[in-house]
This record gives C-alpha cells, structure tokens and sequence, in this order.
C-alpha cells in the first residue's frame, strides 16, 4: 500500500510539472495563411555539369493549401541567379486534401536535373537559386536564397 501511495505522489508531481510546463510557454502563435520557407538547403555545394541538384525546402503554412491536382499548375519556382529569366518551375500535389484546412510544415525535396554551365568555354561557374512557393489562393511565400554551388565541367 506504501508503495502504491509513492506512485500515486509521484505521478501527481509529474503531472503538475508538465502542466506548469505548458502554461509558462502559453499558445502556440497563429500560423500565417501566406506559405512561408523557413530554411532551404541543397544536396550538394559542388556538382558536376549534368548532375542533378536536390534542394530541401523547409516550409510552414497556416491553411495548408499547397499543392494542387492539376499538374498544369506549378507551385515551387527556383530562380537561377546566373540569369534571372531562368526559371524552372514545378508541380506539387495537394499535401492536405483540398477540403481541409489545417496549419502545416514539413519539407519539400525538389530535384533539379542536368544543371549545366551557362557558359561553355567555362570550366566552372558559381551559381545560387532563390526558391519561393505558391498556394492554391495564389499566396506567394517569402523568397530564399539557395547558397552558393559551384559547378565544373
């Protein structure tokens, strides 16, 4: 019986300190309805010509409307900073189902193929992306800059 008033205590204290615990944080805050990325990082920082270029897109969204079923719709753009008419633009599917509505987060990993040299009579080339998102209200989300990756021939 002592053993069980011990438990008992023990488990009231540890309830109490998780309670304290989350009152002193309070609420979470509001998650915008506006797409927002919060880190973008690449698979690579040096690739050859042709290689393929992963990008990680951390992102968060208050409405969780990303994504689309029409594939005629592109959501994720990256930006070659080399040449800024340069864009390569990509389809996401829905990541909630479209009549949902829930604040999410996660990342995205977007492949980008045979990326080459702008210049040919180069042997290498530094290049930086800037990556931004669309949601399905036509929110666009902040715009981050992929770092530098050098690539060589």
């Amino acid at each position: 019986m002592r053993k069980l008033l011990t438990y008992t205590l023990l488990l009231g204290l540890i309830i109490t300190s998780c309670k304290k615990k989350k009152d002193e944080n309070g609420p979470l805050p509001p998650v915008s309805e506006t797409p927002e990325i919060t880190e973008v990082r690449v698979s690579k920082t040096t690739i050859n010509q042709f290689d393929d270029l992963v990008f990680y897109i951390d992102y968060i969204d208050g409405d969780g409307n990303l994504g689309t079923e029409d594939a005629d719709v592109k959501s994720i753009f990256i930006v070659d900073n080399r040449d800024n008419s340069i864009v390569h633009e990509f389809h996401l599917y829905p990541l909630l189902p479209v009549d949902e509505v829930a604040s999410i987060q996660g990342t995205l990993n977007v492949n980008l193929e045979n990326v080459i040299l702008l210049d040919q009579s180069n042997n290498s080339e530094t290049a930086s992306f800037s990556i931004y998102i669309k949601d399905r209200s036509n929110k666009k989300s902040n715009t981050i800059n992929s770092g530098a990756v050098t690539i060589i021939k």
